[in-house]
């Protein structure tokens, strides 16, 4: 059974998109609802990933002016391939700010969980 054409140039096009790996500490109970939820979305938790991030710093982070959530320094590593100018712009911003990754990371994804409110930009 073969593919419909459609569907093989989409997937060609995405690998056109220049990636690379962005790595971060994220407690695992996140990951796991990460990895769930894109699994039940049907797609990659790198992409889940990719899309909450880029939402967040978008349009939320300016809002983040006196702090993010720091996870446990104890977290495991992950590292995603995600869109190369999506992690030009993380770093940028922690560079910018001198906070660390992750932290971007880990407010982006508890805000998505509904782990944590948006009230607590205001903290």
């Amino acid at each position: 059974m073969t593919e419909p054409e459609s569907t093989r140039a989409e997937q060609a096009a995405d690998w056109e998109v220049p990636r690379t790996n962005l790595s971060m500490r994220i407690p695992r109970w996140a990951h796991k609802r990460m990895k769930a939820k894109a699994r039940d979305e049907g797609r990659t938790a790198a992409d889940l990933y990719t899309d909450v991030v880029g939402e967040f710093v978008e349009n939320e982070i300016d809002r983040w002016k006196n702090g993010l959530i720091a996870g446990p320094t104890s977290s495991p590593s992950t590292s995603l391939v995600v869109p190369r100018p999506l992690a030009k712009r993380v770093r940028a911003i922690a560079e910018d700010r001198d906070v660390i990754i992750s932290d971007i990371i880990y407010t982006a994804v508890l805000l998505h969980l509904g782990e944590a409110p948006p009230s607590a930009a205001a903290a």
